[in-house]
């Protein structure tokens, strides 16, 4: 599997830099333009990351959804940018799903509910080493969430019955590092295009669940609970490496 992750990510890589290098090979300019280019860039980068791909080494590890970025960036000096990205993530979500573990009948129903998840910001610097391409260091902090799960029906024919029984999962904040390669350049003076491969190291963070039941209507344990103690918990790696390869554009001031 990581092979073929590796064999994907090169082959993402190698196709966005080809598209790139399509446009550099029309720009034929000295060394002294070369060194001249930082000076015309703009003091100011905004821009916005639409298309994003990610993988992870470890499994089981709890993803990042990757989601539309914006990125706001000031030059310190004419080659050097310090400045922040942010993703706003999922937006709090309600769904009815199938339980096919409830204790009565193998099968029924349950409502499950999420806080916002995968709302991220990241400290950003980027150093640009040789005109329009620019290296990267970043540190990044995701925002904890909470998912209830309740209303746990079991069917019986045309009845349905109600169970006594609940979980809050609670995860914490974690936190992620990455180092990065990009190339972005200004068009017309004003539009920014680019892209940017990252390699990183996050953190799973914390989870803690938190049961509700009457012991009573399942005599003992109920089954969800069981499963949950002995096979799901505790599974996910403390932390994995993962790559992040983006494609974004805006604006320069």
């Amino acid at each position: 599997m990581k092979n073929l992750t590796n064999a994907i990510t090169i082959t993402l890589i190698t196709i966005v830099i080809n598209l790139f290098v399509s446009n550099l090979k029309a720009e034929v300019v000295s060394e002294n333009e070369l060194d001249s280019l930082p000076k015309n860039r703009k003091k100011i980068h905004i821009y916005f990351t639409p298309i994003a791909i990610s993988g992870y080494t470890e499994y089981p590890f709890r993803k990042r959804q990757e989601n539309s970025t914006f990125s706001f960036l000031y030059g310190i000096t004419e080659i050097f940018y310090l400045g922040l990205t942010y993703s706003r993530g999922d937006s709090p979500n309600f769904r009815t799903q199938l339980n096919f573990s409830t204790s009565q009948n193998g099968i029924g129903l349950q409502d499950t509910s999420k806080t916002r998840e995968s709302e991220f910001l990241v400290i950003r610097s980027q150093y640009f080493f040789y005109g329009n391409f620019y290296g990267s260091a970043n540190f990044g902090f995701e925002k904890g969430f909470k998912q209830e799960d309740k209303n746990y029906r079991s069917i019986n024919g045309y009845n349905t019955s109600l169970e006594p029984y609940s979980k809050t999962t609670i995860y914490s904040d974690r936190f992620f590092t990455t180092i990065g390669l990009g190339y972005r350049k200004e068009i017309f003076d004003r539009i920014l295009v680019g892209f940017e491969c990252e390699y990183g190291i996050m953190n799973s963070g914390r989870s803690s669940q938190h049961y509700t039941f009457n012991p009573q209507f399942y005599n003992g344990f109920p089954s969800n609970y069981l499963i949950d103690l002995f096979i799901i918990r505790n599974q996910n790696k403390q932390y994995s490496e993962f790559h992040y390869i983006s494609v974004y554009a805006g604006i320069a001031i």
